[in-house]
């Protein structure tokens, strides 16, 4: 598996396979939470209701797909409840990153909570996602880039860079780290070389880039992955501020999510 990661993935950098927008029909929401049982149905119905409300979401909701819709939601929750354990502060002005998003599907929860999380007239959003293998193919020959510029259309103060995170010191207030891979066969498994599994490496990159006082908010599945970050981030000298086992009605995995947040002094 490393030597064709080593050979397929610098082929995928160098013809950066591109398509250009990706258009997806609007899906109905009104049974968007029908497989849960009542009492979790009503919970996530009146979540979502909150959420739509609290973070104009209006326009997302009328022209998505339902999964896509019920995922960002479950993300929002996440981020909103990260935010608000970790006790981070947003200013007027944020600038956040947010390091290997993939196609960021995610993207319309996070700019919402960006803008609009204890700020009813909405603050100014500076967002950039750095994913270094932009250009893997999807089944509907598409691009992973492909799908994240069609999800940041529209979307202001919004960048999207097919390069992998460098340190950039001090730079961000915020920096976000979904599902990072901390086990080698699992950075092997989504094709990515050997070489480039240098998790604390880039720990250590991402904390260089957070201002003072800014916050980082890392996401792992499972219980094992939540174990392996918090040893990671004990190597880079990176004390987390809270920790915690997310769950909701508003979407279900297979693997439990955790959370951690660390406070840059």
């Amino acid at each position: 598996m490393s030597l064709r990661n080593g050979a397929d993935y610098p082929l995928r950098q160098f013809f950066r396979w591109q398509r250009g927008e990706v258009r997806w029909k609007n899906e109905p929401k009104e049974l968007l939470f029908a497989d849960l049982p009542q009492p979790d149905r009503q919970t996530a119905e009146l979540i979502a209701q909150t959420l739509r409300e609290q973070y104009h979401l209006e326009a997302f909701y009328n022209h998505s797909r339902a999964r896509i819709y019920r995922e960002n939601l479950y993300y929002l929750a996440l981020l909103e409840t990260a935010l608000r354990e970790g006790g981070l502060q947003l200013g007027e002005e944020i600038f956040c990153a947010d390091v290997g998003p993939s196609d960021w599907f995610y993207l319309p929860a996070l700019y919402a909570l960006l803008r609009w999380y204890h700020s009813p007239h909405g603050r100014k959003v500076i967002l950039h996602g750095f994913e270094r293998d932009a250009f893997r193919i999807y089944a509907d020959f598409h691009s992973r880039y492909d799908h994240a510029l069609s999800y940041l259309k529209g979307l202001e103060g919004v960048s999207y860079f097919p390069q992998a995170f460098q340190a950039r010191p001090q730079q961000y207030d915020l920096i976000l780290m979904l599902f990072p891979f901390v086990f080698l066969e699992d950075h092997l498994r989504w094709g990515l070389p050997k070489r480039d599994f240098q998790p604390i490496a880039l720990l250590a990159a991402v904390w260089e880039s957070l201002k003072p006082s800014g916050g980082l908010v890392i996401a792992n599945q499972g219980i094992a992955e939540h174990e392996e970050q918090q040893r990671l981030l004990q190597k880079a000298d990176i004390p987390f501020h809270s920790a915690f086992h997310f769950d909701s009605p508003l979407f279900r995995y297979s693997f439990d999510r955790y959370v951690l947040v660390a406070l840059h002094p």
